[in-house]
């Protein structure tokens, strides 16, 4: 599917005619492909992000690199920019998402707290191989009656925890599980199809990450169902410090994606029915779209077996 791309350069995973992915460079709207470099350190994801921000920099700087080969940005197929990658999300990051989960929630004052604390909240969202590319499909759950999608800034960090780019993230979630008890946010986040990253990853030094325009767009039927705009200058906490803080007692010796949470949530009347198409568009970093189907549930239920007379 084409995508809408960066004017910025950017590191992409790009699907070969063997079907395999090679990480690309994609500088002056052209992809060169670095599996082909001279320097191994840039053949994947993986050992790029063990580099130091400012070896990993001076590597994709080279101005060599525009000799090597690609194929035409506007046929080919894009994998995730994720090779071994955990992905993890933040939330309450923003004043709506704040709002947004008091009212979903029967128990409310934990969010109001946990936007304000000293530590922000982190929580695993995929692993990297999970994780849906720009033009294939998200899930919404099946045992769910309301389900949504929410446009984030994704953050690339490396072995450091240093940010070395961005990308648009889509991270799907049950807010009637979640809201059910905050205990079931793993369940409301974590399931087949609940994490897209693309369509590409621009490099961090060449954006600006605390002043960007995100823009959802849903279209159900051929009709807009929904638009909503926020802007990275509303969040209250940096994410680059919320990535050091997912590194800072945890080992990620490839690094890691992080979501650093949404500011548009879509109404109460919203819930993502197959077919939706959803539209996530950030200033400077591209467009990621994917269409929304249903993740199948098994049935299974592991109900309590409490005494008699239990209340």
């Amino acid at each position: 599917m084409p995508a809408t791309l960066p004017q910025v350069p950017a590191i992409a995973n790009v699907i070969a005619a063997a079907g395999v992915a090679h990480l690309a460079l994609l500088r002056n709207g052209r992809l060169h492909d670095l599996s082909a470099a001279e320097d191994p350190r840039l053949r994947n994801l993986d050992a790029l992000m063990k580099l130091p921000h400012e070896v990993a920099r001076g590597l994709l700087e080279d101005p060599g690199l525009e000799s090597l080969p690609g194929p035409d940005p506007s046929g080919v197929e894009w994998a995730a920019p994720v090779g071994s990658q955990e992905v993890w999300g933040a939330g309450v990051t923003y004043l709506r998402s704040r709002e947004a989960r008091m009212e979903e929630a029967q128990v409310k004052d934990i969010y109001a707290r946990v936007y304000e604390a000293e530590r922000p909240e982190l929580f695993f969202k995929a692993a990297g191989w999970r994780v849906v590319p720009h033009g294939q499909a998200v899930g919404a759950r099946s045992d769910s009656d309301w389900n949504v999608p929410e446009p984030e800034l994704a953050v690339l960090s490396n072995f450091r925890g240093e940010v070395i780019a961005y990308s648009c993230g889509n991270d799907m979630s049950s807010r009637s599980i979640e809201g059910l008890n905050p205990l079931y946010l793993p369940q409301a986040k974590v399931y087949d199809g609940s994490c897209s990253i693309g369509p590409v990853a621009a490099l961090a030094w060449h954006v600006r990450a605390g002043a960007l325009e995100i823009r959802m767009t849903i279209t159900r039927d051929g009709k807009q169902v929904f638009v909503g705009e926020a802007h990275t200058s509303d969040m209250v906490r940096d994410p680059s410090e919320v990535a050091q803080v997912l590194h800072s007692t945890y080992t990620l010796p490839v690094g890691a994606w992080l979501l650093t949470g949404t500011g548009i949530v879509p109404p109460e009347d919203y819930s993502a029915q197959p077919g939706d198409i959803v539209e996530i568009s950030i200033e400077s970093i591209g467009t990621l779209r994917n269409q929304v189907v249903r993740v199948r549930h098994t049935g299974a239920a592991a109900r309590p077996r409490l005494p008699t007379g239990h209340r």
